[in-house]
């Protein structure tokens, strides 16, 4: 008598031998998505063998797996093959139809001191002023998606959605109170303000930024796209990472900063300056007034000074590979030498002037 014990166990994956517990999840899905049916797949059925000395086995079974204590069990290997067959979209229909644009044009009430707030994934934003306490909202997109307008006594909030996924691009015009501060936020999207007499925030992705007209503390920015201000006042902070900034007629403080792009400042009325690119030039056009701080510098390019009417300032001038040039004559602090790096005082020098670039010229002219 061998000893041997040969018990034979017929596993069928799909009907467990006691009730298992059963969960239920909920997933999110973005669609489109693909709904694949596949045909019913047939599991082979497989015996399990087990081979002991002793007298008998304990084990454990549990739903679709055995606990057998000091055994290892060898189970034989199989192959699933998915039949060939044709997979279509669920939402076929849906996604063979072709998408009509929609327009919009709406007008509601607005409280003073609320403010506007919208969100644009792609297109364009127009921003006018008028002078009634009523919004103006017209709007171009998608039959597919919706224009959802979110409306408080603090804040007005207008975003699109799509039934499916990123909403397509949507042109927005809107026309509010002159009083209204506005924030605006694009992925591709280009944005224009014009007239606003409050805070204005602008931040696009990739797009270009125009701003005319405005007055009050402002943030301007673009990663990928130019950046204009014009005949505005206030106190301004100007970003674009990969395009060119360009302020003119200008009344205030004023940060302009851009990676791989030009500044040019123009018709400046000014005692706050600072404008810094690594590589681009810098231009400045404008006043110097008395006790006023400008700094001007670029790591790659050149820098160029309008000076207008009377200055009082101290020049400060750092150039590591390129020259300095003024069209009038100054006079080097006492033990100072026009080399790298020097310093020089016109009129009372109450102002401080600094002009620096790395791998460019410095050119100083009066008016």
């Amino acid at each position: 008598m061998y000893g041997e014990l040969l018990m034979g166990t017929l596993v069928a994956l799909a009907a467990p031998q006691e009730p298992q517990e059963t969960r239920e999840e909920v997933y999110e899905i973005r669609i489109p998505a693909i709904e694949i049916e596949i045909p019913e797949i047939e599991i082979p059925e497989y015996v399990v063998v087990l081979r002991t000395s002793g007298p008998g086995v304990e084990f454990q079974y549990q739903g679709t797996e055995f606990f057998l204590p000091y055994m290892d069990i060898s189970i034989p290997s199989f192959t699933i093959e998915i039949p060939q067959g044709e997979y279509a979209y669920g939402h076929a229909a849906a996604h063979e139809r072709s998408f009509q644009d929609v327009e919009m044009d709406t007008t509601f009430a607005v409280e003073r001191g609320a403010r506007l707030e919208l969100r644009n994934h792609a297109g364009e934003i127009v921003v006018r002023h008028w002078d009634r306490d009523q919004i103006r909202l017209e709007a171009v997109y998608s039959s597919d998606d919706r224009i959802k307008v979110f409306h408080t006594p603090t804040a007005v909030r207008v975003k699109s959605e799509a039934r499916y996924g990123h909403p397509d691009a949507v042109d927005y015009e809107l026309t509010i109170p002159a009083w209204m501060e506005v924030d605006l936020w694009g992925f591709y999207t280009d944005i224009l303000v014009d007239g606003i007499q409050n805070n204005v925030r602008v931040e696009t992705l990739e797009g270009d930024i125009e701003v005319r007209n405005v007055r009050g503390e402002s943030s301007l920015q673009s990663v990928e796209g130019d950046v204009s201000l014009q005949r505005s006042s206030g106190r301004f902070q100007i970003h674009s990472t990969d395009g060119e900034v360009t302020v003119i007629g200008f009344e205030g403080e004023a940060y302009a900063e851009s990676i791989d792009g030009d500044i040019r400042l123009e018709d400046i009325r000014s005692a706050s300056v600072e404008a810094k690119t690594v590589d681009g030039d810098v231009f400045y056009e404008g006043t110097i007034a008395d006790n006023g701080r400008y700094k001007l510098s670029t790591h790659d390019g050149d820098v160029m000074i309008s000076l207008r009417g009377n200055v009082n300032a101290t020049v400060s001038v750092a150039t590591f590979e390129g020259e300095f040039e003024a069209d009038f004559p100054v006079q080097l602090e006492p033990g100072t030498q026009a080399s790298r790096k020097f310093s020089f005082v016109i009129g009372n020098g109450s102002a401080r002037l600094e002009l620096h670039t790395f791998d460019g010229d410095i050119q100083l002219l009066r008016r």
